[in-house]
């Protein structure tokens, strides 16, 4: 009876012990970064929800104030409001604080965009 008593409590103790601690074999990513937002106000900006991802660029630009991507969607935003000029400052802004080839590739091809929207 003790040993069955004995085997029971170091199956709890051996139990419990693996319960806690990370187990995940993914990382706990932070949700508050500016590459995220600029991802959700992409999406955003791809099903027309202009308010929402103006807001999304925005907080990207609350956490970098120089993310490139982020004035990128600005100007979009903008572009597709008939604001083509006031989208055309943003790119510039985008196109100054790029910082590799792949935010270069992004502005060029919002300029590309832009371009297209003109009348």
């Amino acid at each position: 009876m003790n040993r069955l008593r004995l085997f029971v409590c170091l199956l709890c103790i051996i139990g419990i012990g693996s319960a806690c601690g990370p187990v995940t074999p993914y990382p706990n990513m932070p949700l508050d970064t500016p590459h995220r937002h600029v991802s959700n106000g992409m999406t955003f900006l791809e099903m027309n929800k202009s308010e929402a991802a103006l807001r999304e660029f925005n907080r990207a630009l609350e956490l970098d104030e120089r993310y490139s991507p982020a004035f990128v969607g600005l100007g979009l935003i903008h572009g597709r409001l008939g604001d083509i000029e006031t989208g055309l400052s943003y790119m510039k802004k985008a196109d100054q604080y790029s910082r590799n080839e792949e935010q270069k590739n992004l502005v060029e091809d919002g300029y590309r965009q832009l371009r297209e929207m003109k009348p």
